[in-house]
């Protein structure tokens, strides 16, 4: 009878191990990425109902009109509402929550805008007048404060 060292049989338990060792890496890897992704749509709806809020606030607030954006801040709240006088009868509302500093630098700023009309009363705000990007046509315009 011959004496066998059982090599091959080590090298394939070796082969084995590290096989699943690399299926273990890539599924930690793939999880990371999900769980990097699950955090940024999370922030990314913390930040919209935010600028929900901040744009309904907004609308009941006392408005001067003035051709300069004027903004409130609520008390509570880490955003602001701007709003500004575009023609004789036109208003535009802005709400931006704050980002955090890691992401202000990473995402631009996000901003939902409202339309008005000036009235004898006050400031009556459209029905559907929101939108999620800057009506203005040009760029700096839509620099809020």
């Amino acid at each position: 009878m011959k004496k066998q060292g059982g090599a091959s049989s080590l090298v394939v338990v070796l082969m084995l191990f590290l096989l699943g060792l690399l299926v273990l890496a890539g599924q930690a890897q793939q999880y990371e990425m999900r769980f990097r992704r699950i955090h940024q749509e999370r922030t990314a709806l913390a930040q919209w109902n935010m600028a929900f809020t901040l744009l309904a606030w907004g609308t009941q607030q006392q408005w001067s009109p003035a051709t300069d954006w004027l903004c409130q801040a609520p008390a509570n709240s880490s955003g602001r509402a701007c709003m500004r006088q575009i023609s004789q009868n036109r208003v535009l509302l802005a709400a931006s929550p704050e980002t955090p500093a890691e992401e202000h630098n990473a995402k631009p700023h996000l901003v939902l805008w409202r339309w008005g009309t000036l009235t004898d009363t006050g400031i009556t705000w459209l029905p559907r007048g929101w939108i999620d990007f800057c009506p203005l046509s040009e760029s700096k315009a839509c620099a809020l404060p």
